[in-house]
């Protein structure tokens, strides 16, 4: 089964688990009073609406590049990536906020009866999902994936630190400190709000970088410079550059090569059918420029855009 198919495929089936945790914690939240399953249930429905969204960002992936976008669609993962990002970090602060207030008023109680059973359920599937996404984002490559599987892990997170606390709440109740049980739901939804803002804040950073053409990481630079370099000194090049950039999976490669004496054109046309099968080999989704030399003073003069040197 190709990539695509793949993907898609995991893309629908995760839609479907995360609408339905989404409309049932919507519904317990409701029944149970409890802003953390409120927390809970608006993640993943908003989580479903975005992995629809995947499918499509999947699709123009694999699409040709046309008059609109003679460069490809690349840029359109990071850019929902990062639209995904913000909307989850402004639905968790309102929340967060929403928390504080009721903290400041003495709290709420919750329905342990109705929060638990969801809660455990809700923490059993999202762990098995979580596994079966991390697998298979490592297997495939796919940032969209890698993105998805990291979102799972909050919520499997978010769902055992709601079992801890209706537990707690069970204890508590029990015991002569009764009266902090109202306070452990909104301090828990706050709790959340704490721990998952940094990941978010983190990712919307990660991927504007990507959608402003920012360089790879060091290990992907270096990478490219070894490919490069193997080449220079095998058919005794004088120099090269390299500049890349990144958009989610996709890597835009421009190489300077100088020769220092002319060669046959078939010749070079060979040698860079070589070199680009090397880095296809190397990243499926690299797309390269090769440019060779012999007099390189026009680099200096050139208006193209350098990213950063790899």
């Amino acid at each position: 089964m190709s990539t695509k198919k793949q993907e898609l495929q995991l893309l629908r089936l995760t839609t479907l688990v995360c609408l339905g945790f989404g409309v049932l914690g919507l519904l317990a939240s409701f029944w149970a009073r409890s802003n953390s399953l409120l927390l809970d249930g608006l993640y993943s429905l908003i989580q479903s609406l975005f992995i629809i969204g995947s499918g499509r960002v999947v699709l123009l992936l694999f699409k040709k590049d046309d008059e609109r976008f003679p460069f490809g669609y690349g840029s359109f993962e990071p850019f929902f990536l990062t639209l995904r990002s913000v909307v989850l970090l402004t639905m968790i602060l309102t929340i967060g906020v929403n928390a504080a207030k009721a903290l400041a008023h003495g709290g709420y109680a919750i329905s342990v009866p109705i929060a638990l059973p969801v809660s455990a359920f809700s923490l059993v599937v999202c762990f098995l999902v979580w596994m079966l996404l991390r697998k298979k984002a490592k297997t495939l490559a796919s940032p969209l994936l890698r993105s998805e599987s990291k979102a799972w892990m909050l919520d499997t997170l978010l769902s055992l630190a709601s079992v801890v606390a209706i537990l707690f709440v069970m204890l508590l109740s029990h015991l002569r400190f009764s009266f902090l049980t109202s306070y452990i739901d909104p301090a828990l939804t706050l709790l959340f709000v704490i721990f998952l803002s940094p990941s978010l804040v983190k990712d919307i950073v990660h991927y504007s970088a990507e959608l402003l053409g920012a360089a790879p990481s060091q290990q992907v630079q270096q990478a490219l410079e070894k490919i490069v370099n193997r080449f220079v000194r095998s058919h005794h090049f004088i120099s090269s550059e390299v500049f890349a950039s990144k958009r989610g999976r996709s890597l835009q490669v421009v190489i300077y090569i100088h020769l220092g004496e002319e060669r046959p054109l078939l010749e070079l046309d060979a040698i860079r059918l070589q070199m680009t099968k090397a880095l296809v080999s190397y990243c499926t989704w690299c797309d390269a420029d090769i440019i060779f030399t012999v007099d390189d003073r026009w680099m200096d003069a050139s208006s193209h855009l350098r990213i950063q040197k790899a």
